[in-house]
């Protein structure tokens, strides 16, 4: 099956093969694709930044992205072509990763992580993922009873693995006990009114240095680490429960329920209804 055909066969929704890869130039697809580099090396440019990939390396191209591969020497990789489809029947049309992100893992990722993206070399140094990837690829091959389900569980298998790579290390990355008496204090009192200078003035510290410090090991504002917490408590009941949205909003600390639907919609681009549904539990 040629490449091309991936847009127009809607039974197949995936191409995936090993092969050695000539010099090409600048080009794009209407599909996602995941190359995994098996050997050899190339000077590969993806949105108009160039890096020699090698053996391991590997990497997303999104909709619309333009890359090439020159000066290819002994270049041999793995090729996933796929339609966002293939991974839910719900994506279908999605023409971005994020959304595919947040649609296929929206358990575990959201814009607020920054963190997982396309367009960007990412390294297998364990060997897990081209593992995974040679099973997808016998499975392809054979197209034995269950395969598509079989490469959908693996590729989100890939997409979680380099997820937890990519991710801050959370509170690991928390040197100081000034900051984790913080978040501690937010995962307890989250439901209420919170405020920096309220746990400052209780405890005692100063707010422009502890405002500073939460900053500097968080990555973010004391504000945007609530908001943060509280969507994300907000999503575990909409997923867990049949509370009404409005009570949810209540429940995190939300008493207007028009601001919580706007930052909802802002952190996660979708409703809170959308995100139910969405997040509601898949049968195979």
């Amino acid at each position: 099956m040629e490449v091309e055909e991936l847009e127009r066969d809607n039974a197949e929704q995936l191409v995936m093969m090993p092969y050695h890869q000539e010099d090409i130039p600048l080009h794009t697809h209407r599909f996602f694709e995941l190359v995994y580099v098996t050997g050899g090396s190339t000077l590969h440019t993806l949105n108009g930044k160039t890096s020699r990939i090698q053996e391991g390396d590997y990497f997303i191209v999104d909709y619309g992205s333009m890359h090439s591969y020159q000066d290819s020497q002994d270049f041999m990789l793995i090729n996933c072509l796929f339609l966002p489809e293939i991974v839910d029947d719900t994506l279908r049309g999605c023409q971005s990763f994020e959304k595919l992100m947040q649609g296929c893992l929206i358990r575990y990722y959201s814009p607020t992580t920054g963190a997982l993206t396309a367009d960007r070399i990412y390294n297998d140094g364990d060997g897990r993922i081209r593992q995974l990837l040679n099973g997808m690829i016998e499975e392809y091959q054979q197209k034995r009873a269950g395969y598509r389900e079989i490469f959908r569980c693996r590729l989100l298998e890939i997409l979680i693995l380099t997820l937890r790579r990519v991710l801050p290390s959370g509170e690991e990355g928390i040197k100081s006990s000034l900051i984790r008496k913080v978040l501690s204090y937010v995962d307890e009192n989250y439901q209420g009114s919170v405020s920096l200078g309220q746990f400052c003035k209780e405890n005692h510290f100063s707010l422009p240095y502890t405002s500073r410090k939460f900053h500097e090991e968080t990555g973010m504002t004391f504000r945007a680490y609530l908001q943060k917490m509280r969507i994300e408590k907000s999503c575990e009941l909409l997923r867990k429960s049949d509370l009404p949205v409005s009570e949810i909003a209540e429940t995190v600390g939300y008493s207007d329920m028009k601001f919580f639907n706007s930052i909802f919609k802002k952190t996660l681009h979708m409703t809170p209804g959308e995100y139910r549904k969405l997040a509601a539990p898949r049968r195979l």
